[in-house]
């Protein structure tokens, strides 16, 4: 059991040094460190040995430096957009940056990238016009962090979705009263440029320039393990927005029509039997669920 646990705290002791972002003897250093091993920067020799060419802590910082470049590699393969955008060298910045700031924590390199369009949010340049270049990167980052998301989340492909004729089975009188059950999927995302149509650009290797600023509203999901994404309209946008939040349909009405004061009543009310057929045929919702009386 002894050397079990002399194995295990070696393991442990290698694993905080290695992955501590301010190098190797901050990482022996550590609280977390001295915990398995407790010894400081000088004594590195006491547990790793030096080779013919490199001292103890190089060759720790073999490890630890390559452990940092995978990291830096997955976010690009996670935001390759983003890092188009960038270029390569500005983007390696950027996401050393990011790890630094917030290291891994979890087994899984899917959770890698979660808080880095947050830590562009919170590096934006303040000097900088809104909507500006950091705004069309933090919407890109957004974007191609939420299709993460929904590509690794769960999603619809065995459950029974809402059907167009299910619409038709509610009693009018309780129309209003009705809510939607969204397939786990689906989100919304609002952004200040058409990054969907940069992504998608940028996968089919076709040269670009950044887009000018324009109001871009997605609803994104997953269909048969694909990621799918679709523009729709601010009015349609605002309905959407209230029902995922589970208002009733008829509160959510309420709540878009408010949103959208120049958006008339019958404006409206046209657009509403389009929209849900729509809803239905791409999959959105599971089901209508109707009030408990």
């Amino acid at each position: 059991m002894t050397e079990q646990r002399s194995l295990q705290n070696l393991q442990r002791w290698v694993q905080e040094v290695i992955t501590n972002p301010d190098g190797i003897a901050a990482g022996v250093e550590s609280p977390t460190a001295r915990q398995q091993i407790d010894i400081g920067a000088a004594n590195i020799e006491d547990v790793v040995e030096p080779s013919s060419r490199l001292g103890s802590a190089e060759r720790l910082a073999v490890y630890g430096n390559a452990y940092f470049a995978r990291l830096v590699e997955c976010l690009g393969e996670e935001f390759p957009a983003t890092r188009y955008a960038l270029g390569e060298e500005t983007f390696e910045s950027f996401a050393f940056g990011y790890v630094n700031d917030s290291p891994s924590s979890s087994y899984s390199l899917g959770f890698l990238g979660e808080r880095f369009a947050q830590y562009l949010i919170d590096t934006r340049p303040t000097d900088v016009p809104k909507p500006g270049w950091p705004d069309f990167l933090i919407d890109l980052a957004t974007l191609e962090r939420t299709y993460a998301e929904v590509f690794d989340g769960p999603g619809p492909e065995n459950l029974a979705t809402l059907q167009p004729e299910d619409l038709q089975s509610v009693p009018p009188e309780l129309v209003n009263d009705v809510r939607f059950v969204p397939v786990p999927s689906l989100r919304l995302m609002e952004a200040s440029f058409p990054v969907h149509e940069y992504v998608t650009a940028v996968r089919r290797d076709q040269s670009l320039e950044i887009p000018m600023p324009a109001e871009t509203l997605l609803v994104i999901t997953r269909r048969e393990y694909v990621v799918r994404r679709g523009t729709v309209s601010r009015a349609e946008f605002q309905l959407l927005r209230a029902i995922i939040d589970g208002n009733t349909l008829g509160a959510a009405i309420e709540i878009a029509a408010e949103a959208m004061p120049d958006e008339t009543d019958e404006e409206l009310a046209s657009n509403l039997s389009k929209w849900f057929q729509h809803w239905a045929s791409a999959g959105w919702f599971l089901r209508v669920e109707l009030p408990k009386l």
